[in-house]
């Protein structure tokens, strides 16, 4: 579990839509296996003013063993479901047929304590 969560940290971005204008951030807790699934915009703006537009009810995306294999369970406000990793590598995952690959994202977000837990990286 240590190794898909420190694998899925960080930011990604759909493959089949590599020039959008959201990208996907996955921020773990480093011993606890959940994070938000946040969709975040990736501007100039944002990386000019560090400051990201606010949202509300974010998925939370949690890491479980089913059947001997990890997997991602989502919950929100609309229920929540569990989704095999069919592929995870550093630099790309893929479940429920979505490809994502790793972006560079903001280097401002790397230091934020955003869930509020201690942090090492």
């Amino acid at each position: 579990m240590d190794s898909v969560r420190e694998n899925l940290n960080g930011f990604w971005i759909p493959e089949n839509n590599i020039d959008g204008e959201n990208i996907l951030w996955l921020d773990f807790h480093k011993v606890k296996n959940f994070a938000t699934w946040e969709t975040i915009p990736y501007t100039e703006d944002i990386k000019r003013t560090e400051e990201l537009p606010m949202t509300s009810c974010s998925t939370i995306a949690g890491l479980i063993k089913l059947n001997g294999k990890v997997q991602l369970e989502f919950v929100g406000l609309g229920g929540s479901d569990t989704t095999e990793i069919e592929s995870l590598s550093k630099t790309k995952f893929k479940i429920d047929g979505m490809t994502y690959l790793r972006h560079k994202g903001y280097d401002f977000l790397k230091t934020w304590n955003v869930h509020g837990y201690e942090s090492e990286k």
